[in-house]
């Protein structure tokens, strides 16, 4: 009985310790865990090369992914093509934004002959322009308060048996994102987001409209991070689960180049 009190005692303790914490708090010893908001900051490109694996119409994919951001220009999220279809790419600048969709005849019911080049809305192009943003991989969080961004703590939850502090980030654009960040080394270990911000936090908003699939309003998406990788002195994961309902994708990064001269070849409609 006393072993049973004092676990009790233990937990409630840890608990209260957790909870006595302020968002502000947890955010700025994320910040500190990442690499420091300095050296974060300091960031001004990140081109990152992946590969996704998937499944889709009972077969499996292999996807390669340029991810290309330079800090308050440009960001570009180009896919090779499946199943003989070529490259699609989402791209946003300060100025305007585009989805590029290639040909896709017959495929998955909204495909059309010819490529097609869609433009943003104002709206669109508001709601993603948080990506030109540099400051490693969870950049809307790093110094969220300059940015327009507001924070709270809305509790713990586990992420793998992991206990995390549940911080919801409201953009100045109006977006949320929830991140799970461990309350040991106070890296982060899960994104939630649920309509458009899933769509775009994804990059699937562009495939799902690819295959006329409407519902992205519904969306709701968890992203994983694992694997670790100190570069430079800042940590990136190294591999990202995003499971969509009961669907899961695995995203590794291959290579990560940070500060490195971006070739003008990104900032074109047509390569």
């Amino acid at each position: 009985m006393k072993k049973i009190i004092m676990a009790s005692l233990a937990c409630f303790v840890f608990s209260f310790t957790l909870m006595a914490q302020t968002a502000e708090e947890v955010v700025a010893k994320f910040e500190a865990a990442a690499g420091g908001r300095e050296k974060l900051e300091a960031i001004h490109s990140l081109q990152v090369e992946s590969v996704m694996k998937m499944s889709m119409m009972r077969q499996d994919f292999t996807i390669n992914i340029n991810s290309i951001k330079e800090k308050g220009k440009l960001y570009r999220r180009e896919m090779s093509g499946i199943m003989g279809i070529g490259n699609s790419f989402s791209m946003v600048t300060d100025t305007a934004g585009y989805s590029y969709i290639p040909a896709m005849p017959g495929f998955g019911g909204g495909g059309g002959s010819e490529p097609a080049l869609i433009k943003m809305t104002d709206a669109e192009l508001k709601a993603q322009q948080f990506e030109l943003d540099c400051a490693g991989m969870f950049a809307p969080l790093v110094n969220y308060a300059a940015k327009g961004g507001k924070v709270e703590l809305a509790g713990t939850d586990k992420v793998n048996k992991q206990e995390c502090f549940k911080v919801k980030l409201t953009l100045a654009s109006g977006g949320q994102l929830t991140y799970y960040i461990n309350s040991k080394d106070y890296s982060v270990m899960q994104l939630d987001a649920a309509g458009e911000m899933a769509a775009n936090i994804t990059g699937f908003g562009s495939m799902m409209k690819m295959m006329g699939n409407d519902r992205v309003r519904s969306m709701k998406a968890s992203i994983g991070y694992s694997n670790y990788k100190d570069l430079g002195g800042v940590q990136f994961p190294m591999k990202q689960v995003i499971a969509i309902g009961p669907v899961e994708t695995v995203i590794e990064h291959s290579d990560i180049k940070i500060n490195e001269a971006v070739d003008p070849i990104w900032y074109r409609l047509k390569k």
